[in-house]
């Protein structure tokens, strides 16, 4: 997968994450939140941000930080700044070779100091705070910058939700600032369908949004939706000057909203793609099958229909298109209820074979349902998709992203049209799905061309489809020396559609700002998308220019950074987090201290949490400690003394888990050969290296130490088309699950696939026979 780095200097303390709010870790836990303030001001076609978040450290001394803010979306970090005695103190931006050098001499200089970069592919913020004194708080705060979505005139905006306990804040509050992107347009239909306590309040055309909690952050991802009434066929343009610059930036907007002359649309293929593996698992896989039965019954006779499954294969459960028949439309939706989640998937391949399918139909629509993740571990690099763009050329992929709005956007970046939609938790997930399910049904705009004319119009940015589904809309950026017009031309029905505009921009405003970088984070994208396909010395010009958009916008990128006064730096640079192991002990809460002793040296501190009932400890580990199984020595200090408490274990891998799968009598004995069909039997799964197979281990004093659990996220037993459930037996590593009876006569093959939080997977096969 490819790793994007942002340095992030701040001569003093930074963080971010784009949860409700971030989560601030130390060696001896997570600090505690005391409060987050969220403020976003939707302007238009872009959410403004900005989280304010204060951390308390209640432990008697200092400690150094490590915070992270996951990005949504297509979001960008615009700035970060940091409080010292009540007095903000924001960060520049600076080149990443320059942070890099500016945080080298501050750390030869003892001065504090921080770095930062952008992990997964921009998906997360991360910086390291310096120490925090006992019994102290820090307060600080990340501006970032994403798009609106928008489907016809329903628009929506996801603020994902804290995913950790640490995460949670004492006192939380948004305030969501919603402003029409026409002036003199009311906004309707306003609804935060996964908060009931949330309140609105509307004047004109704007609205403003609140959700005030005490002792709970938002549990849920924030989900606001409205409608932006406007024309069947909505062209709106503006433009505005930005201080200090001689050009002004332009914005055009055509919205194909509702279809004007309500003909009936043309009878067309459609594809559904439906990623069925054990990431999705759970309530994605149940919002897929509902998208898929929804699109199913919502096609026409003339209409034709193909499904692909992806789960260890691409299963071709429609191998070809064919007419969506009141007898087609049953048997699909009855085998789609019967859909379970189960095995690897090869993303890749599923997109092959659907760009086999499409080939030459100029009408066809791909419905993609997946989390973005390919799992299946026979490739080098797992988190790869190879998808040829010119076999879609001619199709309409209509995708549905789960989990991760990030990966949503790569993936949707493959495709020469497209419609993303990211698919939330919660009962705002039922509003998507059924704006999927028009997307895949909707009118076409033919022939789609959009002018921008002036005296000097110049670095237009923005992607400009050939086609234009109901509901979606075209949005392009660019620079001018003087008044604009804009025609938008196309064919709908066989019909010529035409409009007009046109705007001139004022004296410098707040909006020219905004317009700015909204074109630079578009200019941005497209210039490293050129990157990747770039040689040596294109790869070098283009960074250049990616360098000097981060600097003169403000803007993070790959190559541009934040440098600010000062601070200490927890983190060393050659330190890596291949999996934030932990150390857990369960000691008495009244010893003194309680310590892990790591085989490279290194001291990791425990602290008592109050919600697990346990001492825990967090540690990095060095790069290029090789995989493998590690021990930490454990040691507590009480009224007595110091005292070992035994050895716990830890892993460095980033191999698949390994299984084995057996069939065993009740007793605990193997079966071979053919199996008794009167004899209760029951398959047995343990990790193939044994290292956990125990439930602890004791200490001469009769302590018990619980070792980490197996780094286990799914496990799931296949026989035939059945999924058997597993259960795991006490506190050990070992699953099992009895083998159904009256099983026919035969070969069976039982199929056992196991995932871990890293997304290794495995799959082990035990075969028997049935006399």
């Amino acid at each position: 997968m490819l790793r994007l780095t942002m340095l992030v200097v701040l001569i003093f303390a930074l963080h971010g994450r784009a949860l409700a709010s971030g989560v601030a870790r130390t060696s001896a836990g997570p600090l505690r939140t005391a409060y987050t303030h969220v403020r976003i001001l939707v302007d238009g076609q872009t959410a403004r941000t900005t989280v304010s978040q204060v951390f308390v450290n209640d432990l008697p001394g200092p400690v150094s930080a490590s915070f992270a803010f996951p990005l949504p979306g297509d979001a960008t970090v615009t700035g970060f700044a940091d409080f010292r005695d009540g007095v903000r103190v924001a960060a520049a931006v600076a080149g990443r070779e320059a942070a890099v050098r500016a945080f080298e001499a501050a750390v030869a200089e003892g001065k504090r100091a921080a770095l930062g970069e952008t992990e997964r592919a921009g998906e997360r913020f991360r910086m390291s705070l310096d120490a925090i004194p006992g019994r102290g708080s820090r307060r600080i705060e990340l501006s970032f910058v994403q798009s609106v979505d928008g489907l016809g005139g329903a628009r929506s905006l996801v603020f994902p939700a804290e995913s950790d306990p640490g995460a949670r804040p004492s006192v939380f509050d948004l305030d969501i600032d919603l402003r029409a992107e026409t002036a003199g347009r009311t906004l309707t239909d306003l609804m935060a369908p996964n908060h009931g306590d949330a309140r609105f309040e509307r004047v004109a055309d704007r609205a403003v949004v609140t959700v005030n909690r005490t002792g709970r952050g938002l549990e849920r991802d924030f989900v606001l939706r409205w409608r932006q009434p406007g024309a069947p066929l909505d062209l709106a343009v503006r433009a505005a000057a930005r201080a200090g610059e001689p050009s002004a930036y332009v914005e055009t907007r055509f919205a194909f909203d509702t279809d004007p002359f309500a003909g009936e649309r043309a009878p067309r293929d459609v594809l559904l793609l439906i990623d069925a593996s054990l990431s999705m698992a759970g309530e994605p896989l149940a919002r897929s099958r509902d998208l898929a039965r929804r699109t199913v019954t919502a096609l026409g006779p003339r209409d034709r229909l193909a499904l692909l499954v992806l789960r260890d294969d691409v299963e071709a459960w429609l191998p070809d298109f064919v007419p969506v028949t009141p007898s087609v439309t049953e048997t699909v939706v009855d085998a789609i209820e019967g859909l379970r989640a189960g095995g690897l998937t090869d993303l890749s391949a599923g997109l092959a074979a659907a760009a086999d399918l499409v080939a030459g139909r100029p009408d066809a629509v791909v419905v993609v349902a997946t989390d973005g993740q390919p799992t299946d571990a026979t490739h080098g690099d797992r988190f790869a998709v190879d998808v040829d763009a010119a076999a879609f050329a001619s199709a309409r992929v209509v995708l549905a992203q789960f989990v991760s709005q990030r990966r949503g956007q790569a993936l949707a970046a493959l495709f020469p049209q497209v419609s993303l939609r990211f698919v939330p938790d919660g009962p705002a997930g039922d509003a998507t799905v059924d704006e999927l399910v028009r997307a895949v049904t909707a009118p076409v705009i033919e022939d789609l061309s959009v002018t921008i004319d002036g005296e000097r119009v110049f670095d237009v940015e923005g992607a400009l489809p050939g086609r234009l589904a109901q509901g979606e809309a075209v949005r392009l950026l660019a620079r001018t020396d003087g008044p604009v017009k804009v025609r938008v031309e196309g064919v709908l029905h066989g019909i010529p559609v035409a409009l007009e505009a046109s705007a001139k921009a004022g004296p410098p405003a707040p909006a020219g700002e905004l317009l700015s970088i909204e074109w630079a984070r578009l200019r941005v994208a497209g210039l490293e998308t050129a990157l990747a396909r770039a040689d040596a010395a294109e790869r070098e010009l283009l960074g250049q220019e990616i360098r000097g958009l981060g600097l003169t916008y403000g803007i993070a990128t790959r190559l541009t950074s934040f440098v600010a006064a000062p601070v200490a730096d927890s983190l060393g640079p050659d330190r890596i987090k291949p999996g934030d192991p932990e150390i857990r002990v369960h000691a008495d809460r009244g010893a003194r201290e309680v310590i892990g002793l790591l085989p490279w040296g290194e001291v990791v501190p425990c602290s008592w949490d109050e919600t697990e009932g346990l001492w825990l400890g967090r540690f990095l580990v060095p790069r290029g400690v090789p995989d493998g199984l590690y021990r930490v020595r454990i040691l507590l200090r009480s009224q007595a003394g110091w005292a070992s408490r035994g050895t716990l274990h830890f892993r460095v891998d980033a191999a698949p888990p390994g299984f084995e799968l057996t069939l065993e009598t009740a007793d605990g004995l193997p079966v071979a050969g053919p199996i008794e069909s009167d004899l209760p039997l029951r398959f047995v799964a343990r990790p193939a290296d044994h290292v956990f197979d125990d439930d602890g281990v004791s200490t001469a004093a009769g302590d018990a130490v619980v070792r980490d659990r197996l780094d286990l996220k799914r496990i799931v037993l296949q026989l035939g088309d059945e999924e058997l459930t597993l259960h795991r037996v006490g506190a050990g590593e070992r699953w099992e699950a009895a083998l159904p009876p009256d099983l026919p006569p035969g070969r069976h093959v039982a199929r056992l696939v196991a995932v871990d939080y890293a997304l290794n997977a495995t799959r082990t096969e035990f075969a028997f026979e049935v006399p």
